[in-house]
């Protein structure tokens, strides 16, 4: 090899190590943050598998959960507020975008599905407590597929989607921290099972629907994981809310469920994550209705018009 060729590729190396070593500190701190809050949660998980075992109270095991999920949302303002911090403050940098998705990857991808599946490990082994059949593998195939999606998802959005903010106004395919929220709220939701002070949870579901919840966990995080890497539009709903101009029903609905959000937070995040969760598939239903209308109606157009005269 020449001494030039020798040369260009030891300057090539140089400004690759230039390089890594400007990195956006601020963003970065957040991220880093949202990354500590997973693993935390990852942490009192495993706390809750050490407590529950046969002759463990119910309250006991249950905190352990309550504080990973709050651990999960926490996390979640912290990916909120990082890549909107980069692009105030211009260091929107690939380091950046690269460091977040393996945050997001631990925090929304990995610390729901362990969440999900020791909660139904619990309820399939201990004694007393069996809402499931045992099926180890079928519990872990489902944690598995939603591990994956995320994965798949996060890649995919590193590739398609740009720093610019409008690249951000609409997700193809259900977010992922969208769907740790949905899942992470559905566990808070069962741990008001035994709680008195859920007047409202108690009030709506008897105690067999919060068993339910357990029951279609496996199933949950199937859809949720396939919903991930689907094109299914899903709305940015900070945007949506705050650049958006609603009508008076979508203030009156926001406000009453600051309302309930006050009162129990559990049931509020389990209604919100639920309708997100479905908006994708209902947007992605009427555009598709609509664009085949549009169709049909350029297509009668088509047909419509006057034939020229041969004469």
């Amino acid at each position: 090899m020449s001494t030039s060729r020798l040369d260009d590729l030891g300057l090539r190396r140089r400004g690759r190590l230039r390089r890594l070593k400007e990195v956006p500190v601020l963003p970065s701190l957040i991220t880093l943050g949202n990354l500590c809050c997973g693993f935390l949660a990852i942490a009192k998980v495993a706390d809750a598998l050490r407590t529950a075992q046969p002759g463990a109270e119910f309250a006991t095991v249950v905190a352990f959960f309550e504080v990973a999920v709050v651990l999960v949302f926490v996390a979640m303002v912290f990916d909120a507020l990082d890549g909107r911090v980069a692009r105030m403050t211009g260091q929107t940098t690939p380091f950046g975008a690269q460091l977040d998705s393996m945050a997001d990857m631990v925090t929304f991808g990995c610390a729901p599905a362990f969440l999900c599946k020791v909660l139904v490990d619990w309820h399939a082994q201990v004694d007393g407590n069996r809402l499931l059949p045992l099926h180890p593998k079928l519990f872990f195939a489902a944690a598995a597929v939603y591990v994956v999606g995320a994965a798949l998802r996060l890649a995919r959005f590193n590739v398609e989607t740009g720093a610019d903010e409008d690249d951000h106004r609409e997700f193809k395919g259900l977010p992922s921290p969208a769907a740790a929220s949905v899942a992470c709220a559905l566990v808070a939701l069962f741990c008001t099972r035994n709680d008195t002070g859920a007047t409202l949870a108690h009030w709506l579901f008897a105690p067999s629907h919060f068993d339910l919840i357990v029951v279609a966990m496996p199933g949950v995080l199937v859809l949720l994981g396939l919903l991930m890497v689907s094109r299914f539009p899903y709305p940015h709903a900070l945007h949506w809310l705050m650049k958006g101009r609603n009508s008076l029903p979508v203030l009156a609905v926001v406000v009453a469920l600051v309302i309930v959000a006050a009162i129990e937070w559990q049931l509020a995040l389990a209604a919100t994550t639920s309708a997100y969760l479905l908006s994708g598939p209902v947007i992605g239903g009427v555009r598709l209705v609509l664009r085949r209308r549009s169709d049909d109606d350029d297509q009668d157009g088509e047909d419509g018009r006057p034939q020229p005269s041969h004469n």
